[in-house]
């Protein structure tokens, strides 16, 4: 399955603005957001930039599938399918 994913701020910095991301081979045809954040990772050397120390995702980061925040979804066991789009992007501040 093919996952487009936009990251903004300093996670477009590391995994690029817009990348297309192939999921669920490995995975017998499923994935979750845990999948694909790992998976965007690994060769960054960015898990860190993601993830706390109880390997949950930090506060601070905003993860969306298609336009809704993965709280209000199954958190990081959101499931992904074909064509889905993901946004990761810092907390948004201004006045």
């Amino acid at each position: 399955m093919m996952i487009k994913v936009k990251a903004f701020a300093r996670f477009g910095e590391t995994f690029g603005k817009e990348l297309n991301v192939e999921l669920g081979a490995e995975l017998d045809g499923k994935a979750t957001v845990m999948d694909l954040l790992t998976g965007l990772c690994a060769p960054h050397n960015a898990h860190d930039l993601i993830f706390d120390e109880s390997g949950m995702i930090k506060k601070y980061v905003n993860i969306l599938v298609n336009g809704r925040h993965i709280q209000s979804l199954s958190g990081i066991k959101t499931e992904l399918a074909d064509g889905d789009e993901v946004a990761i992007f810092p907390p948004v501040a201004g006045g």
